[in-house]
């Protein structure tokens, strides 16, 4: 088994990889899609590029991408953590995996492998309290109120759109439970009525939204300490609602421990802020921050078969906060990533996230006319992430990211 489970490993990494060059591929033949140094546009010479309505479409894409998801500048120490992006693309394509259980399954790697993958989604929330702590307190210094609304416009829209067709999904297309007109509301309105709302992976996203209510609120009380408030509170949430013994499923769901992940990437930046702290962490230099690196890693995979019993706290939500921490050190030590690709995929996170439910379950369908077949299996572990990959792309460019940029334009 444990030979499976690093053998399925492998084929998710992979698989992933493969997702990401066919995207730098792209990028790397179009290299010379440039803005030259006459200054002239990129009307004019586009003309360059060989004509057609595939080459036209690649080149939008690609034009965007150069254009658009430039890293900035490094401005200053934590202006943009370039790290960051790299865990965001990380954590969205194991969440990915996470739902794929039924063709890890047929591959005799499902229960160990998803266990395993299970710490994207803690590394997604640590990384969420981190950034979410960044804009309000870091060089933009967001107001509690522009900061909900930006996280409304970013979220809602999407969601409402992926929701919908969940629902439709769910009631014209697949056998089972029938979703209620009742839980789709509920849905749409992040209220939790049972332990997953219709689009299944959506789940984190209640959690987040009840996050960030939460730190709206104590912002509101307080714009310097609100987020390290809301920090102790959602700890004392989870802590109340173990202690509670309660049954009742809105309860259990609103004081899962997974919300004290929030605490500690509120913890990583406010290190990240402490200039004596941070020169004695970096003083060793890089050895030791990637041996806390290896070490986070290594506890995440021996997690399904060394210690599978103690609590997801331990075994994956500090794990994904050394992991974090890690990133921060090494970017303060000049060690980071600055990629096109890796910072325009970060931006298409949020589309992978609610889109691949529909592309995995897709593959499921696929693969349960022929259960029997390992190599077809073995090939949906593959190019599934890599469908998930172009379907989110083009969600973000021609729906997400124009929805967004109008709503910011339209709202005060």
């Amino acid at each position: 088994m444990t030979f499976l489970a690093i053998l399925g490993t492998a084929a998710v990494a992979a698989s992933a990889l493969s997702a990401l060059g066919l995207l730098f591929a792209l990028s790397r033949n179009l290299r010379k899609v440039v803005v030259p140094a006459n200054g002239s546009t990129p009307r004019e010479w586009s003309k360059a590029m060989k004509p057609g309505l595939p080459a036209r479409m690649l080149q939008s894409v690609v034009e965007t991408i150069l254009r658009e998801y430039n890293p900035p500048p490094r401005s200053g120490p934590g202006a943009f953590w370039n790290n960051i992006q790299l865990l965001r693309v990380i954590a969205a394509y194991g969440i990915v995996y996470i739902h794929l259980a039924g063709v890890l399954t047929a591959l005799d790697i499902g229960h160990a492998l998803v266990e395993l993958l299970r710490f994207a989604t803690d590394l997604f929330i640590v990384v969420a309290g981190f950034l979410s702590a960044h804009v309000l307190l870091g060089p933009s210094g967001k107001s509690a109120h522009v900061y909900l609304r930006d996280r409304a416009v970013r979220i809602v829209p999407l969601y409402v759109i992926f929701t919908t067709l969940a629902y439709c999904v769910v009631n014209l297309a697949m056998h089972g439970h029938k979703a209620t007109f009742g839980e789709f509301l509920m849905s749409l309105a992040f209220i939790p009525y049972g332990p997953f709302p219709i689009l299944y992976p959506a789940w984190t996203l209640e959690i987040i939204v009840e996050f960030t209510l939460i730190l709206f609120a104590f912002q509101l009380l307080s714009r310097p300490y609100g987020v390290y408030l809301s920090s102790a509170a959602v700890v004392l949430i989870a802590v109340g609602g173990h202690l509670s013994g309660s049954t009742n499923e809105m309860i259990i769901f609103c004081t899962n421990p997974i919300l004290i992940d929030f605490s500690f990437g509120v913890a990583i930046f406010k290190i990240s802020t402490q200039t004596v702290l941070m020169r004695t962490l970096l003083r060793p230099g890089v050895l030791p921050v990637a041996a806390l690196l290896f070490i986070c890693t290594a506890a995440v995979f021996l997690r399904p078969f060394w210690w599978p019993e103690l609590p997801r706290l331990l075994t994956l939500g500090i794990p994904a906060a050394g992991v974090l921490l890690s990133a921060v050190l090494l970017e303060r030590l000049d060690v980071f990533t600055n990629s096109k690709l890796v910072n325009f995929l970060a931006k298409c996170s949020y589309s992978i996230y609610l889109c691949h439910w529909f592309v995995n379950i897709v593959s499921e369908k696929f693969l349960s006319m022929n259960q029997d077949s390992r190599l077809l299996a073995a090939l949906f572990l593959v190019i599934t992430p890599i469908g998930v990959t172009y379907v989110a792309v083009f969600v973000h460019l021609y729906i997400e990211a124009p929805v967004t940029r109008h709503l910011l334009h339209r709202l005060p």
